[in-house]
Formats: structure tokens, C-alpha cells, sequence
């Protein structure tokens, strides 16, 4: 029990930062290094072999192919596609390469050679710990994948667990064939929880509001506008607990609003984009959904039409693609119903859980129906009617709890 549970706490600070010296250290060498280079290749050669992409035939109907990578001196438009941890970007960009028969990367698989790589789509978690921004200004626009918050933090867990809680990338790549295979025992769940429920529901909401807010830097905690010296330390929770962060949330007064130094300019330096606002949102529920599907297929598409390098298939038939990839799941990639363990429905939340997490909803709802913010936050409108249906589901879900 005791080892189950050191799991999700946080080692002494001092410790982590000696090992995270060493393990940086080891890293800067390999850097520059054959071995470096190999490793990321073989990170990358056997996922791809794995992957087919759309191929349209003149009848409208479409088939699958090998993919290829993008070739051509051409400026290629890239795309990224920002989510909580665990929030189904793969239902996402499995569409937008089957649309384009160009392939996504992800934020931890860039590397030396990453300048001679096109990339149309790049997945990443940022600024949660899980992610970084390691694209550079290699893109110009952003989409937001969402999903409910009670499934969307399960599915990080089970993640975790099939990457055994890793931290660092070799850990993490030598796990991958883990992944979308094994629920935990449902003890583990619980301890998840213990530890960390409310750290990653804030998580989940902090998130969203830095998307939709260009970068903005707020607390994970209290949601108030926060400074660059203290994002920086929500972004590394393996290094500073909670409480370290709570207390020098609390020493900070008359706090200048900052965005992310990607997102906007600081002292002479220049923004990897001009925006980082998502120029259009999509969710996993309404992605996978026979009725809702097809149509936020076509948003996602609608925003990648004629950019640069990127040949979208024609609209006709964007509902084939839908059709192969969820209901006949012809890209042959391991989802969420593969996973083998206990039953989902084991996978529990405690009223007073759930009520924190509607509560977090409601205030998002709030807060973007506002005048204010509804002029100041182009998807608001969007983000409003998933929020009305996550709250609506939860709140079925309380409403059960409350009746056993």
C-alpha cells in the first residue's frame, strides 16, 4: 500500500532537482550524439508503419494507403492541436490526416532533424507539465480538442499507469506499446485520486482559460492572473508542491496581467504566434458521435482548407473519412474501448468530487457568458454549448450517486 501510494506524491524537492540535473546533463550529451539521433528515429519508423491515411477515389468513396511524409520546398501551414492531457487528441488528428493524407507529430517527438521534417499537425498538452512547446514558430493557428472533465481525467490516469507514472521521455518511449491496452486495478484509481482529483480538475479548467484567453498566465488554484515566475513553477510540479505554490500565490499583490512569452511580446522578444487563441474547438463526445460526428469534422476541416502545403479531400467525402475512421476504425490504432481491465463503470467519483467538478464547470459558464468575455474570446459561444452539456451530463451522474 505504502509503495502504491509514494506513486502520486512528490519526492523532496532537493532530491528532484538533483535528479533532474543528472538527468538533463545526460541528455545535453546525447544530444548532439548518434545515439540521440537513433533514438528518435526508431521513436518515430515504427508508429508510422502502423498508420494509414485516406486515399479518395474518383467515385467519392475512399480507401487506405500507407502514409508519406510531407516532401516539397513549398512552405507547408502547420496546425496545433492543444488538449488536457488525456482528452482525445488521437480522435482528432487521425481525421485531419485522413483529410489531408498528411501525418501529426507530437510535441516530445521533434528533435535535431526537426527542421527538415514538415509536420501539418502538432499534438500537444501545454502548458500542463505534460507538454512543452518544442515547435518553435513553425505554426499559425491553434485547435482546441475538449472533452468531459470525468472522463478526460480517468483517461490521463490510465495513461499514466501504462506509461508506469514515467517522467521523463526514455521511460515513456520504451512503454508506448502499453498504451490504450490496460485499465489499472481500481485501488490504484482511488489513490490517484487521493493525491491528485482537485490539482487536475483545476488543471483541466487552467488549461482551457490559457487557450482560450491567448496565453494569459493564471494560477491553477484560485484562477487569478498570476506572473511568468510563477507559471513557471505550475508548470514544474515535480519540482514545487502545492503547498509551495499556494504560499507564494498568496505573497503576490497588484499582479500585472502577462501572457506566455510564445504568445505575446516581452521586452523586445518575438511571439511564436500572433495568436494563440484556438481558431475553432472540437470534442471528442461530439467527434465520435454517429449524428454530431460528421459535422465537427467539417469545422476542424474547414479551418485547414487552403492553407499552404495542405490539400484538403473534397466535402463530399469528409462523412467516408468519419465512417473509416470511427465506425470502421480503419486506421487499425488502439482507442479507448481496447483497453482490457475492469469494467469503466468501476472507475468512480465521490459526490463531493463530483460537485467540485460542476461547480469548475458552472464557473466556466459564467465567466464566458459574460459580455466581457464573450466579445473578447472569439469561441465563447462554442465553448458556452460544450460546457451546457458536460454540466447536464455530471449532473445526471451526481444525480445517480445520490440515489444508491
Amino acid at each position: 500500500m505504502k509503495d502504491s501510494r509514494n506513486k502520486f506524491r512528490r519526492p523532496k524537492t532537493v532530491l528532484r532537482c538533483v535528479i533532474f540535473v543528472a538527468l538533463a546533463s545526460i541528455l545535453l550529451n546525447l544530444h548532439g550524439s548518434d545515439t540521440w539521433k537513433q533514438v528518435n528515429l526508431h521513436y518515430s519508423k515504427p508508429l508510422r508503419k502502423l498508420r494509414t491515411l485516406v486515399s479518395i477515389l474518383p467515385d467519392g468513396k475512399c480507401e487506405w494507403v500507407e502514409p508519406t511524409m510531407f516532401v516539397g520546398d513549398e512552405n507547408l501551414f502547420s496546425t496545433v492541436l492543444v488538449a488536457y492531457p488525456g482528452s482525445a487528441k488521437r480522435a482528432a488528428f487521425v481525421h485531419l490526416e485522413g483529410l489531408t493524407e498528411l501525418l501529426a507529430t507530437d510535441d516530445y517527438s521533434l528533435n535535431d532533424d526537426a527542421n527538415n521534417t514538415k509536420y501539418a499537425f502538432v499534438k500537444t498538452q501545454y502548458p500542463h507539465h505534460e507538454g512543452r512547446w518544442s515547435w518553435g514558430n513553425s505554426a499559425g493557428q491553434t485547435i482546441y480538442i475538449i472533452q468531459n472533465p470525468r472522463t478526460a481525467l480517468q483517461t490521463y490516469m490510465f495513461l499514466l499507469h501504462e506509461i508506469s507514472y514515467s517522467n521523463n521521455w526514455l521511460t515513456s518511449y520504451n512503454n508506448i506499446k502499453n498504451i490504450f491496452t490496460t485499465r489499472p486495478p481500481v485501488s490504484e484509481w482511488e489513490y490517484f485520486k487521493r493525491f491528485r482529483f482537485y490539482r487536475e480538475m483545476n488543471s483541466w479548467s487552467w488549461h482551457l482559460e490559457f487557450w482560450m484567453e491567448g496565453g494569459l498566465l493564471r494560477d491553477v488554484f484560485s484562477h487569478n492572473i498570476t506572473t511568468p515566475e510563477h507559471m513557471e513553477g505550475l508548470m514544474s510540479p515535480s519540482i514545487y508542491s502545492e503547498a509551495e505554490l499556494t504560499m507564494y500565490k498568496g505573497e503576490q499583490t497588484d499582479v500585472t496581467p502577462h501572457w506566455d512569452k510564445h504568445c505575446a511580446s516581452y521586452d523586445g522578444n518575438t511571439p511564436d504566434m500572433s495568436d494563440c487563441r484556438p481558431v475553432t474547438m472540437a470534442s471528442y463526445e461530439n467527434i465520435i458521435d454517429p449524428l454530431k460526428g460528421p459535422e465537427e469534422i467539417a469545422r476542424l476541416a474547414a479551418v485547414i482548407k487552403d492553407k499552404p502545403g495542405v490539400n484538403v479531400t473534397p466535402e463530399s467525402s469528409w462523412g467516408c473519412v468519419w465512417e473509416k475512421v470511427v465506425t470502421q476504425n480503419a486506421t487499425g490504432m488502439r482507442t479507448d474501448q481496447d483497453r482490457g481491465g475492469p469494467s469503466i463503470d468501476q472507475y468512480t467519483f465521490t459526490k463531493g468530487e463530483m460537485v467540485f467538478l460542476i461547480d469548475e464547470l458552472k464557473r466556466l459558464r459564467a465567466k464566458y457568458s459574460d459580455e466581457m468575455w464573450f466579445s473578447a474570446v472569439p469561441l465563447a459561444g462554442v465553448l458556452v454549448m460544450y460546457l451546457d452539456e458536460y454540466i447536464a451530463d455530471n449532473e445526471a451522474y451526481l444525480h445517480a450517486l445520490q440515489q444508491q
